[in-house]
């Protein structure tokens, strides 16, 4: 009984110097092209994974910074309710924060509330913006929704819905 790799090397030994260069380099293409065609995508979702759990780790300390402010708060009676200050002056602070490009809407109701949509926009500015202005803005957040968005290029970027209605209702 032959063994497998004899008629291998017969093969081999028939072929000139130069078949057998061209065919190694068509080995070396193939094992290079399999390599990249599975271990490139592998890459690439291990990245998106690591920026999914930054994003929710970011968000879970944001929400318990939150949770403990809302209970110092609740302790403590020295905050007094302020007037509101109209969609203004929550523009012009939307400005100072450089966030006023990401305003996709600023709505405002009958009863004096306000509605903002943000369809693009990033979320540690958001975060940083609405923890400084909150307590100063005259209104209660009646609503505040968060979406992750999906895409590569917006990592980091959220759309977000609030609903703010004057804290004297």
């Amino acid at each position: 009984m032959r063994p497998i790799s004899l008629p291998l090397i017969d093969l081999l030994l028939r072929l000139s110097p130069r078949e057998r260069a061209l065919l190694a380099v068509a080995g070396l293409v193939a094992v290079l092209g399999i390599g990249f065609g599975l271990l490139l995508p592998l890459q690439e979702r291990r990245l998106a994974a690591e920026l999914a759990v930054q994003d929710a780790q970011a968000l879970e300390a944001w929400v318990a910074a939150r949770v403990v402010e809302k209970q110092a708060l609740k302790g403590e009676d020295s905050v007094t309710p302020q007037d509101p200050i109209g969609s203004s002056g929550i523009e012009q602070g939307l400005i100072n924060a450089r966030l006023r490009v990401a305003l996709s809407a600023l709505s405002t109701t009958g009863d004096g509330g306000i509605d903002l949509r943000f369809e693009r926009v990033d979320f540690i500015q958001l975060a940083q913006w609405l923890s400084q202005a909150h307590p100063g803005w005259g209104y209660h957040i009646d609503s505040f929704r968060l979406e992750a968005l999906d895409a590569a290029a917006d990592a980091g970027r959220v759309a977000a819905w609030i609903s703010l209605s004057p804290a004297g209702n």
